[in-house]
């Protein structure tokens, strides 16, 4: 169900050395960002819920020799962001000059249908998450000249069925995003909006998940963590930045979902 394709490489001089932290990052499209990144020689630190996260630090460090750092942490919970912000930051004497907000779940269903839990598990990790990282990190931000980079979905553009709770998340991942940007002009805040990506949730659905959501792209294949990861990493550097202080990308190969 996947396709070869070439992956093409660029260097962002401005993320060699910086400090970069990404949420979510233990597996799929947010180790994949790490990896991009550790291309770029900028340093770590990853962060997850999952304890796998420590040996996904470890493999990057070692296949990339850069240096990466991780911690555990629940991005629901507000104390405990500033205190890996602040562990993240303070003891090597860096400035932070990127984060990804990348943490997220999914509790498909239908709106009559979905529980209160579904509801808040999915608003609090997908967007609440993100303001969390984003206000114990701008201020490091702003200093360094920085970027947000968070990431959202196409859902949260067009809609999806079973997914109201994930397109509200998304959605507002979207507008949290342009209003950050009207606040703190001197960061560069994007929000990426994947399509229907390859990785291990997806690759557990049935063929005709598959063909369905395939069919509703323009390049009839779904999209590679990496791609997603280099789209990230491009939003990231000052390159072409500079004077366009927000902007949504939508990385879904010309996906249309929706009625």
């Amino acid at each position: 169900m996947t396709t070869e394709i070439p992956m093409p490489t660029a260097v962002f001089p401005d993320l060699e050395g910086k400090l970069v932290l990404i949420t979510g990052a233990a597996r799929g499209i947010g180790r994949a960002i790490a990896e991009e990144f550790a291309k770029q020689k900028s340093h770590l630190m990853l962060v997850d819920l999952d304890p796998s996260i420590e040996q996904t630090a470890t493999e990057i460090a070692d296949t990339y020799a850069t240096k990466t750092d991780f911690r555990i942490a629940n991005v629901t919970d507000s104390a405990q962001v500033k205190e890996v912000i602040d562990q993240a930051v303070q003891p090597y004497g860096k400035q932070l000059y990127v984060l990804v907000n990348n943490a997220g779940i999914t509790r498909d269903g239908a709106a009559m249908r979905m529980s209160d839990e579904n509801w808040d598990a999915v608003i609090s990790t997908n967007l609440t998450g993100t303001h969390n990282f984003c206000k114990s990190s701008i201020r490091y931000l702003r200093k360094a000249g920085g970027a947000i980079v968070n990431i959202s979905s196409i859902s949260g553009q067009v809609g999806n069925i079973g997914q109201t709770n994930y397109c509200a998340a998304k959605g507002g991942v979207i507008a949290y995003t342009k209003a950050l940007a009207i606040e703190y002009p001197g960061l560069r805040c994007t929000a990426i909006c994947p399509g229907f990506i390859n990785t291990d949730m997806t690759s557990r659905l049935p063929s005709e998940v598959w063909k369905y959501a395939t069919a509703k792209t323009k390049l009839k294949r779904a999209g590679e963590a990496w791609e997603i990861a280099q789209a990230v990493v491009r939003s990231a550097s000052a390159y072409g930045n500079t004077y366009a202080p927000c902007a949504i990308v939508t990385v879904a190969g010309g996906m249309e979902l929706g009625g």
